[in-house]
């Protein structure tokens, strides 16, 4: 307890003797005032009462009978040795039962501080009695490792003058011990156990007989011999002191004992006052050792003191317990935090913009003390910063989580630094969450994008998404347009992805460079949603090709990146080299030998004209000579059709055809092939297909 208290307890209990006009407790009676009764024929100097007297103040008093009625009665108080408590005596009784039946005793107890109280006992006499112990002997001595329970120590036997019946024994003992019993009937004293467990060598047993009116106390003495010696401690009691920073573990005291007996065993016990503090201490039985138990630790603020009371035995009898006081030292103590982890959440934002407080407890076993809060290095520490006095916590940098630029959960080690400079730490866990802190953002502010009539409804025609640097769901988005044109709703659709979409074809309907105009609008999924615009110039424009072309500002697409229409253009590139290879060597052969398809040329060819082949030429005639007749064939009528035959003899020179004009044979697949006679002009059904301006021979045309 503070000495402070102590002090103050001290002064009010002096105020409160000063007014009750005392300067102690005074001594208290028990049991009184009484009666008790004596026979008239008792001897001198017979224990007839024992006082019950205690003293608050614990001081020493002594009693006597302060005065009589009547005067001068044969009674006096006395102090026995052994039990060290007074009681009323009869002394040199000369008792006349006709003449003083009856005796009123003040007895008085003085502590010698001035208080004196009284007390009334009133002694009865019963004429003609009296109980007469017959074989009470001075001592009996018995064997104590022998003698067992049940044994047989002593009979009392008494009787009474007036022959009263039934007598009724009682009996106590000095010292107080369990080791014997009495028959109440027969007055038999017996061991209430083995005797080898008794451990004081001398017993007295004061026995009691009672005829129901009166009553006598004698005592009778048991000496017992070869006793159990008593083990000891040979250290204790004892007092220590140790610091309140001493390392759990530590060895604080070791006891140490003795037993006269060779060979005993002995066992140990230990208790610890206050008990809630038991667990402080542990008691290793074969060593003696008392230590600091593991993972305990001292606080001299919570308890500065100990008791530790040990115990030993060797079966048959025990010592204890004894006690050692541990006293705790006051040491300068570290600071520590009420919890070993807190936890905060902070949104993302800009340095020193917001601030949490985990409300940090921070104690000292010391008392009352100072301190300042940090963080240890480390796990981005220094992008956080923390009050030292209040704890609150900020960001000491502009904290930004998204597309991890930083990490959303570190956990710091916070530290406590007292006036001595020792420390004390706890864990934080700081999450960070992430804020809608970005718009959408496009990257032109007016797009444009073509649609020709070649476009089919429901193409995508371009795409214009925009970016959003933030992460998660405050980074996804939907994209809406409007347009105040109404040509442009009716073809033209902007789709939640960012898309252009063709929903109709204008053609027909829209005149070639119309411009229909949207505003997009791109709305976050954040909380509070963030949006961002920008214009689409959607241009319906006239295209040669029935290819359709699509512009659109953002669009990346590489052709020569897509694989298969690289493929597929390889593939048509090989085609029309097959193809252009195939009409150019149909164009040579028609060219150079006539032929079309076949093994004979064709004359609807002016491509070749002016061609002679040389097989076909006919020979210059140098001299005039008699043509040779040539060779007949089946139908050589052909030659008399041609330039150089029917006509041959109708025209001049200048007006014959060139030998370019000379075609191969001919064949007339309505006429007759074979050794008929030949045909005559008439034989044909002639239809003639074109007016000439010139004279026609006769021919088969």
């Amino acid at each position: 307890m503070d000495s402070r208290v102590i002090s103050a307890l001290t002064l009010i209990s002096v105020f409160y003797c000063f007014l009750s006009g005392t300067h102690g407790a005074a001594p208290q009676f028990a049991g009184l005032p009484t009666s008790v009764t004596v026979g008239e024929q008792e001897t001198a100097d017979r224990l007839i009462y024992t006082l019950t007297v205690t003293d608050a103040d614990n001081d020493a008093f002594n009693c006597d009978i302060l005065s009589s009625n009547p005067a001068g009665a044969p009674f006096r108080v006395l102090k026995d040795p052994v039990t060290t408590k007074f009681g009323v005596y009869t002394n040199g009784a000369t008792f006349n039962f006709g003449t003083d039946p009856q005796y009123q005793l003040t007895v008085q107890c003085d502590d010698n501080t001035g208080n004196t109280p009284t007390a009334v006992l009133s002694v009865d006499i019963l004429a003609g009695d009296k109980i007469t112990f017959s074989n009470i002997p001075t001592t009996t001595t018995h064997a104590a490792l022998t003698t067992l329970i049940n044994s047989a120590i002593f009979d009392v036997d008494a009787t009474d003058l007036l022959n009263h019946n039934p007598l009724t024994y009682t009996m106590t003992s000095i010292p107080t011990t369990t080791s014997f019993k009495i028959d109440a009937t027969t007055g038999a004293i017996t061991t209430a156990r083995d005797l080898k467990f008794e451990t004081n060598a001398a017993i007295d047993l004061y026995v009691t007989v009672s005829d129901g009116s009166i009553s006598v106390t004698e005592k009778v003495r048991v000496q017992l011999t070869d006793l159990n010696n008593v083990p000891s401690f040979t250290n204790l009691p004892a007092t220590i002191s140790v610091n309140e920073d001493t390392s759990s573990g530590t060895v604080l005291y070791t006891v140490t004992s003795y037993d006269a007996d060779p060979g005993a065993t002995l066992s140990y016990t230990m208790t610890v006052t206050p008990s809630q503090y038991s667990g402080l201490f542990t008691f290793a039985t074969n060593t003696l050792q008392l230590s600091l138990t593991a993972g305990q630790t001292f606080d001299y603020e919570t308890r500065s003191s100990f008791t530790v009371s040990f115990t030993v035995t060797d079966t048959m009898a025990t010592t204890g317990p004894i006690d050692l006081t541990v006293n705790i030292n006051n040491i300068n103590e570290a600071c520590y935090f009420d919890k070993s982890y807190y936890y905060v959440s902070l949104a993302e934002a800009t340095a020193g913009s917001v601030s949490y407080n985990p409300n940090f407890l921070v104690r000292d076993y010391d008392g009352a003390a100072s301190y300042s809060l940090s963080f240890a290095s480390g796990n981005n520490s220094n992008r956080f910063s923390i009050d030292s006095s209040s704890g609150i916590i900020s960001f000491a940098t502009d904290y930004n989580i998204d597309n991890g630029a930083m990490p959303s959960s570190v956990i710091l080690t916070v530290v406590c630094t007292d006036p001595t400079s020792k420390t004390g730490t706890s864990k934080v866990e700081i999450t960070i969450t992430d804020v809608n802190d970005n718009a959408p953002s496009f990257a032109q502010s007016t797009y444009t994008i073509t649609v020709d009539q070649y476009d089919a409804a429901g193409s995508l025609m371009g795409t214009v998404a925009p970016t959003d640097p933030d992460s998660g769901v405050n980074g996804e988005f939907s994209c809406s347009g409007s347009s105040t044109a109404t040509s442009a709703t009716t073809y033209y659709s902007i789709g939640a992805d960012c898309g252009v979409y063709l929903l109709s074809s204008p053609s027909g309907n829209l005149a070639y460079g119309t411009i229909s105009r949207f505003t997009i609008t791109a709305v976050d999924k954040g909380s509070p949603a963030l949006t961002g615009t920008t214009y689409v110039d959607v241009i319906y424009r006239e295209t040669t090709t029935t290819t359709t072309t699509t512009t659109a500002a953002p669009s990346t697409y590489n052709f020569w990146d897509d694989s298969g229409a690289v493929a597929a253009f390889s593939i048509a590139i090989v085609l029309a080299a097959i193809m252009l290879a195939v009409l150019l060597y149909y164009l040579l052969r028609c060219c150079f030998t006539g032929m079309c398809c076949g093994p004979e040329p064709c004359d609807f060819m002016e491509c070749c004209r002016g061609y002679e082949r040389p097989r076909r030429v006919q020979r210059r005639l140098v001299t005039p000579e008699k043509p040779k007749r040539p060779r007949r064939d089946d139908f050589d009528y052909w030659r008399e059709d041609s330039d150089y035959g029917s006509l041959e003899k109708y025209e001049p020179p200048s007006r014959r055809p060139s030998p370019a004009r000379v075609h191969g044979p001919r064949e007339y697949k309505d006429l007759p092939n074979g050794n008929s006679s030949r045909l005559t002009p008439t034989d044909i059904d002639f239809q003639p297909r074109r007016l000439v301006s010139r004279p026609l021979a006769l021919s088969y045309y």
